[in-house]
């Protein structure tokens, strides 16, 4: 890491203990519970141990410790992270199998002394590290042979207008400000990106504010967690399936996108009974053809039997289809449809009767002899 990367190096557990301070409650703890045992298709941690890899605020640490793990183990390179957390473990009622504890992901000897887990957990840090495909390999050190990869990172493909080095150079110019700065940039950017387009489209501006994220976050945690985060890298969602396959023999088992980050679940698939089974119960479709050429690089397979399960202005992101292009999951779900048209790469979108998706590639999935597949319940 350079010399000025450390220097803005953002302070995030400050971050944390004010949001724990001042919004965390039973509420916020519930929907962090339903989120993490939804994405890992559980109603309990019973038996398991849990490794939260840059634990932050503690409170998925916490939401783990409700599910009922056996054994939870919370680290952070930040120490107000660290004792953020403690305190919810003391919320808790200092429970003696949940140990906190201060580390770094970059170091790999630390990780090599902690407990095999059977669930590795980093939510949106290890891009943050300044190395960030180095993180990733030594977060994987401490997973079972059967365990499971729950990973956040920013996807390159969420980021095209602006782009990625955009926001790179806002996160360098907020760290360089003082307070007074940041507030205006804080403002500046909810006046940009949040207020400005829901007005437009018809919405109310102030339901943002005052809404909590399904994850437990609030509206300006998240705005200064953005604008502050750096160091940062961002990982495309094709480089990072494939990184943690080859570099690490896992497989992509589930894959969420929404948020600022994409969530990624990997495992190794024949090791692991509960997802061996949800794959194995994965039948995958063929896609109708021929497919429509709608604009630039979007195609449409028109499916009319998923249409009371595909997203719409109600839901925009209820759809649980997967497509894959050759037996791999193809890229980014939940798209706008004209990002899918402008930047093709694998984007996609189930809406109303169709699949609008691109080829990773963008060539003509009618003329380039590859096979195109879908299932419901990715």
């Amino acid at each position: 890491m350079s010399e000025m990367t450390a220097e803005l190096r953002y302070g995030f557990g400050k971050n944390w203990a004010e949001f724990v301070s001042k919004n965390f409650n039973e509420e916020v703890l519930n929907q962090s519970q339903t989120h993490l045992a939804d994405f890992l298709r559980v109603d309990t941690l019973r038996g398991k141990l849990f490794l939260d890899i840059g634990c932050g605020s503690g409170l998925h640490s916490l939401a783990a410790y409700r599910l009922g793990a056996e054994r939870i183990i919370s680290f952070d390179y930040d120490r107000d992270s660290v004792a953020t957390t403690e305190r919810l473990r003391r919320y808790a009622g200092d429970p003696a199998h949940w140990t906190v504890m201060h580390g770094s992901v970059l170091d790999r000897k630390f990780m090599e002394g902690l407990e095999k887990a059977d669930i590795v957990y980093s939510w949106g840090v290890l891009h943050h590290t300044g190395d960030m495909w180095n993180a990733v390999r030594n977060a994987a050190i401490p997973m079972k042979a059967d365990g499971i990869f729950f990973i956040a990172l920013y996807a390159s493909e969420a980021y095209v207008d602006p782009p990625p080095e955009y926001w790179l150079k806002i996160k360098r110019l907020y760290n360089q400000h003082g307070l007074i700065g940041r507030r205006l940039m804080e403002w500046w950017y909810v006046w940009k990106f949040h207020f400005v387009p829901t007005w437009r489209s018809g919405g109310n501006p102030l339901h943002a504010i005052w809404s909590t994220h399904h994850r437990g976050m609030k509206f300006w945690t998240d705005v200064r967690d953005w604008l502050g985060g750096y160091p940062m890298e961002f990982a495309g969602m094709a480089e990072t399936r494939d990184f943690c396959k080859q570099e690490l023999g896992l497989d992509l088992i589930n894959l969420g996108t929404g948020e600022a980050n994409t969530e990624f679940l990997f495992c190794h698939l024949g090791k692991n009974q509960q997802w061996t089974a949800i794959e194995a119960q994965r039948a995958q479709r063929p896609l109708a053809r021929p497919f429509s050429k709608i604009d630039g690089f979007s195609f449409a397979a028109y499916e009319p039997s998923l249409r009371d399960s595909a997203d719409g202005n109600d839901a925009p992101r209820r759809s649980r289809v997967m497509v894959y292009e050759d037996g791999r999951p193809l890229g980014l779900n939940h798209s706008l449809h004209d990002h899918i048209a402008k930047y093709g790469s694998g984007r996609f979108s189930h809406w109303g009767d169709n699949i609008y998706f691109s080829t990773p590639d963008n060539s003509d999935p009618n003329t380039n002899s590859r096979t195109y597949t879908y299932c419901v319940s990715f």
